[in-house]
């Protein structure tokens, strides 16, 4: 039977534009919520030093080597906690209680040889790394800066520490953990016993000593949620314990965010995205998100993340900026899930 279209052209503009409009909304809700978490967290948000305590476990402490696949880059070392507050259960994860801080996973170790490539000049002849080996570059120069987002063990946030003070620059390491018994037990162990690792190899009579020097002055350990440390940032109420320079103040944007299996949940993605769009430099900082393709299940992965940052630059409080992602690095054994090696980039639209 015959029927005459009466929709005129506009319509289909106008169904256009309503989407938009409900994909901002939809974006400007998200945000509004993470941004109201982000307030009743601060106040939960601690700030923990190195103690003589910590420097006495790096000198009893068993630990690991982890090599780095580099010609001039060392390897790491971590330590295994042998008494934590979680011995009695054999679990990787507790949702809202424990975020699996305590086991060094698959994708932090890609991270890490990735930044070791990048430094020991592997990446600098192809252009399509150009972004990312000057801002990881930059990171350990005089006035760079890192931020490890959920960082757990905080090998990749260590190999930063570690070049930045064998260079003698004045670079700035944030370590964040959910956990405060994370960064206690393991981050803040694992930070001493590389930069005390490097301080052997250049003969130094006072080795913990002078590496818990090194910390106090580089490196901050914030415990809690993301979003209270990011609060904090964003108003100026991070500080370094003894400053390098007058200004003790920690910026709130870095050159470099680092993020490994922090997208296992499609929330997890969401808000890993978020602290890219408010804590990258623009045009010059590149986040960097180690990841498993798909997190069976949760909703997370590789996709998952593109797509929140997608849902995060659509918002009205991205303020005319965007993130850009795209995979940098695929990791493929044929008998496991496919990790990829993300670049985040923070641009305007």
């Amino acid at each position: 039977m015959f029927k005459f279209d009466f929709t005129s052209s506009t319509d289909g503009a106008d169904h256009a534009d309503n989407s938009e409009n409900e994909k901002k909304a939809e974006a400007d809700r998200m945000i509004a919520k993470i941004e109201e978490r982000s307030i009743t967290s601060a106040q939960s948000c601690k700030l923990l030093n190195v103690s003589a305590s910590t420097s006495d476990k790096v000198k009893s402490c068993v630990h690991e080597h982890v090599e780095m696949h580099s010609s001039s880059i060392d390897g790491l070392h971590y330590i295994l906690p042998q008494q934590t507050v979680l011995s009695e259960k054999n679990t990787d994860l507790i949702p809202g209680v424990y975020e699996g801080g305590l086991k060094v996973w698959e994708c932090s170790l890609d991270l890490c040889r990735f930044l070791a490539h990048v430094m020991d000049g592997t990446m600098s002849t192809e252009s399509d790394f150009r972004h990312v080996t000057e801002a990881v570059r930059r990171s350990i120069e005089n006035g760079g800066s890192a931020f490890e987002l959920g960082c757990g063990h905080g090998l990749p946030a260590c190999l930063l520490l570690r070049e930045s003070v064998r260079r003698y620059t004045n670079s700035v390491v944030v370590f964040s953990d959910f956990n405060d018994f994370v960064l206690r037990d393991v981050t803040i162990p694992n930070a001493l016993l590389n930069v005390c690792g490097l301080y052997q190899q250049q003969g130094n009579d006072s080795v913990v000593d002078s590496a818990s020097q090194a910390l106090q002055k580089q490196s901050i350990c914030a415990g809690g949620d993301w979003m209270g440390l990011s609060h904090k940032l964003s108003n100026n109420e991070v500080l370094l314990p003894v400053p390098l320079t007058e200004n003790r103040v920690v910026d709130e944007r870095f050159d470099v965010l680092l993020a490994s299996e922090t997208t296992y949940t499609t929330e997890s993605c969401q808000d890993t995205a978020y602290l890219m769009l408010k804590h990258l430099k623009v045009d010059v900082g590149v986040g960097l998100v180690a990841t498993k393709r798909f997190y069976f299940g949760v909703g997370g992965g590789a996709d998952a993340f593109a797509q929140a940052a997608d849902k995060v630059s659509e918002s009205s409080q991205s303020h005319g900026l965007r993130l850009v992602v795209r995979t940098i690095q695929s990791y493929d054994t044929g008998n496991a899930n496919i990790r990829d090696l993300l670049e985040v980039r923070l641009v305007k639209k």
